[in-house]
This record gives C-alpha cells, structure tokens and sequence, in this order.
C-alpha cells in the first residue's frame, strides 16, 4: 500500500506551512486536543461521558487520579510570559526555540481513530501527531503548546503515537481478525527480550517525510538518537541528567523504566535516513567522470582502509598540490600566523559539499574579487552526538565561486532568494546572509573557486572546522591535543608547533621552511592538534596594528601593511558581532580549530567501527516484564501527564527567553 497522501498543512505557533508530508490537521478533520469535550469517533459513536447528565458532564469519564476536570494540554514553561498571553498564543519564533525533542511512542490501537477516543475521551491526554496504520499523520496540537505525553518532559517535547498494537506475543490474532497484516519483530528493551508488532512501510514513509520538514521547521530538534558509544543506539532508559540534555529523537522508554514504546522503531537507522549519506567536502580523487559509473558525490566509504586512502589524498590536495594554506599556521604558505583551516586544490568549477548534516547559518556570494581571489563563503553548524557526548562545530568554506550568477546554483541559494513569506528578494552582491536552513549530509553547497596571491592563484577552497568548546576533552581514546595559541594574537608563539617548522631557529617562519616541511609529509605532526585562538575572519584585534609588531613583517613599511591589509584581508572579513549572535558564535572570536580533514575521517571511523547491531530471535523473546506497559496500558496516564504542568526544564531556568530563542542552553547543561 502506498501512501495516498503526499502532503498537508501543519500548525506552529499559529501559523501554517504546507509541508510535504501527509498531515492532517484538527482543521480539516475536527480532533482538537485542546477541547476539554468527549467527541463521538467511529471506535466510540456514543462515549458515556458525552451523555451523560451528571457530572462529570461532558468531560473524560476514565480514572483521573490528577483530576478528571483538568485540561489536556498546556502552555509551554518557557513560554509563559504576558507577551504570548501566558503561553496560550505563542509565536512560531518561540516555540521553535524551546522544542529540542521528538519523543515516539506505540499507541496500543486498532485504529489512530481508537487511539484519538482513549486518549480524548477516556483520559483527558493529548500528544501532538496520531499515525495511522497508513501513514496518514494526524495533527491534534499546535507545536507550540505542550501536550501530556511524556510526563515531565513535556516541557521542551513534541510527541507522536505511532498505530500499533505493540505486543504480539500474547496478541498474536489481533491484527488477522481485523483483516489486517503486519509482520512481528523482536527487540531488547531495558534488557528484556521483547516479541512486538513491526510498524508498516507506509508508517515509515511517513515518519521520514516528517522528520525532514521538522528538521527544516524546528532546528532545534537535531537529527539525533541516543547512544552509547558512537553509532550505537541505547535501547535502555537514559540517566536521569542524560534526559534532560539530550536534544533529538527517542523514544518513552528513553524516559522511564516503565515503559518498552515504541519498542522495535530503530532510531539509529531513522536518523540515518533523515541525515543523508555522510560525505568527503571534495572528491579525494578529483571530480568523477560522468560516463563512468561512479558516485555523484565523494560518499565516506564503509571500510576503514579506504577511509584512510582517500583522507591521504585529501591531505595531498593540501600538502602537495595547493602551494599554500597549511594547518594550524602559514596561510598561502609563510609567516607564524595561524590558520584555521587547510586549502584543499581542485578543477575549476568542482562541486563541495556538506560532510555532516547541518544548518546553514550564514554565507556570502557575489563579492568582488580581490588580490587574493573569491572572498565568497558558506557557514554551517553542526550539532551532532558522539556516543552519550553531545558535540556542535561548525564548518566553513572559503574561497567559493559566485552562485548567483549560476545557472543551477545550489537549493540554499534559491531558498535565500525568498523571504519568510515565500515572496522574492534580492540579494546584494557581497552582503552576508544570515540564514538558517536545513542542510542533508552530502547537499551540494558551492563550487571551488580562484584563490591566491598572484604566483599562488588556482582553483581551491579554504576548508576549516571549528568549535566554541573543547568538544574531547576528557574522551576515551581522544587523540587530540589542545593548544592554546591566544597569548601570541594573530601569531603562533607555541614552540611545539613553531620549532618543528623554523629550521634555522631565529624565531621566523620563512615560506621556504612552512613549504618544505608540509611537503615533505611532516603535517602528520600537527594534524591532531587542537589550536585554540582567535579566528582571521574576524577584524579584532586590527591586522594592521598586529602585523606591525612582530619581526616577520619588519621589511615592510606601515602604509605597505595597511595597503595589503585593505587589499588581502579586509574584503575577507565577515566575524561581526551581528553574525556571531546570529550563528551562536562567540563575540571575541576565540574558538577551538580542528585540523578538517583529520577531523572528518576520524569522527567517520568510529561510526563504521561501531559493533552491528545483532537481531533478536523471536524464539528468544519472552512475556512483557511486570510493571513494564506500553501508552495503552498505562490507564491514568502517569508516565504521560505530570503531576505539575508549570514544572521548570532546569537546562533553561537560568536562560531568559531571548537566549532561548537564540538557542541557548544553560552552561550545566552542555
């Protein structure tokens, strides 16, 4: 059965955005959660409650130990201020600020119908989305408000029922005798073999076309599972703190130790679909040939070896062919002043792309060009997990070639050129957009293009990786190593860096010594080190006044130092504190710069490292554990509903509502 629904309108904050998923709205089809009224459904034409004529009335008629006459549903903690008449009409703005979870559950049903009569009738809880057995999505609640699904998780959470029965043990004829048919599956929940109910290719269609348009609509909620060490997904309940931190998609047994939903949902390979294929940002090997049958896009392979052999020909694009832009320092090859990131050589016109998913944040096109070639860039963050560690980092790309004058430019260009009414707007050649759009690993962001001094001009690209915190510090088998590098400004005054490069020791890096030692392979050295100092992008402290005091500049005149500053660095320059705020960057520019293709292959291999994950045998599987229940089973909603709805999400109590709506967390909560 295929979906028959391929798109729908969804509701945040008030506002509609047609999404191309097959959603269903309480507009269109009369299931608003937030009516405190029984409804007639086809599973229940005629619930007690609606007829009955003493108390209690037209409300929920099963056992409410919170109160029967309570709401179903409620404004947001964060929300709750006189701006949003105290949560009730919160902003789309806002509401995309604090919603950082997705949880899932199974609901327990025949029907998304039956699902929608126990929860609304019987029991006066709420979730966000119903997902019927054919993928039809069937949204009850604007995003904004919070709904009763997960307990004191609530707070920061949207939550979907998936249709399913859930356990298949015990229930092996309920889906035969409703001329259904479904496959079992077994699964290991909190270290019990489980025999359960495999939800529907139609179910998993439309899970996925969801997730994409919430991972354009809510970039909060990242493209993320929980893990207990790189790639391998957690299938207990998370720590306590762990909870609290975690910022993506799991499920209610993430949560609490009384629940097993949604059981076999595989969050590792969901995410997987909703990243996209993780990626090389240029073809090692060079463009491919598009007679041959080759990938269109440089894919990481799926075995360490050949990892390694193209992150070799990655660091030759550097090392031996880009006469220049060496890591952690010598840009275009010469002097002690740090750089962040490598030059990576190319044809002209070769396509980069995004390593990792991400959200594009700002970027540059249309500059003129200058002494040094294109000052165009693309900025992305990344905010992703290794293992139970949360890391973001952000990757840039230098030196791009014009997209606004190409004839297919990448889909973030098109996008950039409509305003948030979708009505269309210039872009000023040379201005820095602040955007935010969801970026697919491996989406074609920009073409590769001319950079260098004159005798060093070529097609490349400036590649770096950075990070606002030491995101190994403390990591089992970490091996980076941390340097701070801010005592000396714009230059590198760390001798273990400097006298592996200054041959003849008289405290000056001359281009013949940086090129030499680069290429004759001795980068290896450096390519694991972690520099912490303040970015080239950005204008302070003044070049001019920082390249006036070292010696390495001492043959050139002040007004040659303002004359190559003006020409070479300023047009370059796009660190403002307007774009820091906007990207969540640090106003002074200090951050922690990972050598980036040393970066992208390690973190790749410790996912292609990750165990396999071993499929239970159904003969292994055993009864549901006493005490453990799915949502259907749990009749006074207590794993779903808290006993304080205005409970406080302390990863935000310290935060005021404009970091939030930055996105912001707490320091305790990094």
């Amino acid at each position: 059965m295929a979906l028959t629904r391929k798109t729908g309108n969804l509701i945040i904050g008030g506002r509609t955005f047609n999404v191309n998923a097959p959603v269903v709205n309480w507009h269109e089809n009369g299931w608003d959660a937030t009516s405190a009224f029984c409804m007639s459904t086809k599973t229940d034409p005629k619930p007690p409650c609606e007829y009955s004529s003493s108390p209690p009335g037209n409300y929920p008629y099963g056992l409410m130990p919170l109160g029967r006459y309570l709401p179903r549903y409620a404004t947001r903690p964060a929300l709750r201020t006189t701006a949003f008449n105290n949560g009730f009409n919160p902003s789309y703005e806002a509401a995309r600020a604090v919603i950082k979870k997705f949880v899932i559950h199974f609901d327990g049903c025949a029907t998304a119908d039956m699902c929608w009569s126990v929860l609304q009738n019987e029991r006066g809880l709420s979730v966000h989305f119903l997902l019927d057995n054919d993928g039809t999505i069937y949204q009850t609640l604007d995003l904004a408000l919070m709904g009763f699904h997960a307990s004191e998780f609530n707070g920061d959470s949207i939550g979907v029922e998936l249709c399913s029965r859930g356990d298949a043990r015990n229930d092996g004829g309920f889906y035969a005798a409703r001329g259904m048919k479904r496959e079992t599956k077994g699964c290991r929940i909190n270290g019990h073999n489980i025999l359960a109910w495999e939800y529907t290719p139609e179910q998993y269609d439309a899970m996925d076309m969801l997730a994409k348009e919430l991972l354009r609509l809510l970039p909060n909620i990242p493209a993320d599972y929980p893990q207990s060490s790189p790639g391998v997904q957690v299938w207990d309940t998370l720590p306590s703190r762990d909870s609290w931190n975690f910022n993506g998609y799991l499920g209610h047994y993430h949560l609490t130790t009384n629940k097993w939903d949604p059981g076999p949902w595989n969050f590792k390979d969901f995410i997987k679909r909703m990243r996209g294929a993780f990626t090389f940002p240029v073809f090692p090997r060079g463009a491919p040939d598009k007679d041959k049958d080759q990938d269109d896009k440089p894919n990481i392979p799926t075995q360490v070896s050949e990892l390694h052999a193209q992150r070799d020909l990655l660091y030759g694009l550097n090392e031996q062919k880009a006469d220049g832009g060496y890591y952690p320092l010598g840009p275009w090859g010469e002097a002690r002043i740090w750089h962040g990131g490598v030059h990576l050589a190319g044809k002209e016109g070769a396509q980069v792309f995004a390593p990792f998913p991400a959200r594009l944040v700002a970027a540059r096109m249309g500059a003129s060009s200058t002494p040094i070639g294109s000052v165009n860039f693309v900025l992305l963050r990344h905010q992703m997990s290794v293992g139970a560690r949360k890391v973001e980092f952000y990757s840039l790309y230098m030196h791009l070639a014009d997209e606004l004058t190409a004839e297919k430019p990448p889909e973030w260009v098109t996008k950039a050129r409509l305003d948030k009414d979708g009505k269309p707007r210039a872009i000023k050649a040379g201005e820095v957009l602040l955007l935010d759009e969801a970026i697919e690993a491996g989406s074609y962001i920009g073409r590769m293009g001319k950079a260098g001094p004159a005798d060093l001009s070529r097609t490349q690209v400036h590649h770096e990786i950075f990070s606002v915190r030491d995101l190994f510090d403390g990591y089992p088998g970490s091996p980076w190593i941390v340097v701070d590098g801010t005592s000396g400004g714009r230059f590198s005054e760390t001798d273990e860096i400097n006298s592996l490069i200054d041959q003849n020791k008289d405290g000056i890096l001359t281009k013949a010594e940086v090129t030499q030692f680069f290429q004759n392979g001795n980068g290896a050295a450096l390519r694991f080190h972690v520099v912490r100092h303040v970015s080239e992008w950005h204008g302070d402290p003044s070049w001019s006044d920082a390249l006036r005091q070292p010696k390495d500049f001492k043959t050139m005149k002040p007004d040659e130092i303002d004359a190559m500053v003006a020409d070479q660095i300023t047009p370059s320059l796009w660190w403002t504190d307007e774009v820091a705020t906007h990207c969540r960057l640090p106003h002074d520019a200090v951050v922690y710069h990972y050598h980036p293709i040393s970066f992208t292959s390690w973190f790749n291999q410790m996912l292609i490292e990750a165990p396999e994950e071993k499929e239970i045998d159904k003969k292994d599987t055993r009864d549901v554990p006493p005490g453990v229940t799915d949502d259907f089973g749990d009749k006074d909603g207590s794993s779903m509903r808290s006993a304080d709805v205005f409970l406080e999400d302390p990863c935000n109590e310290k935060l005021n509502l404009k970091d939030m709506v930055l996105g912001y967390e707490a320091p305790e909560c990094q």
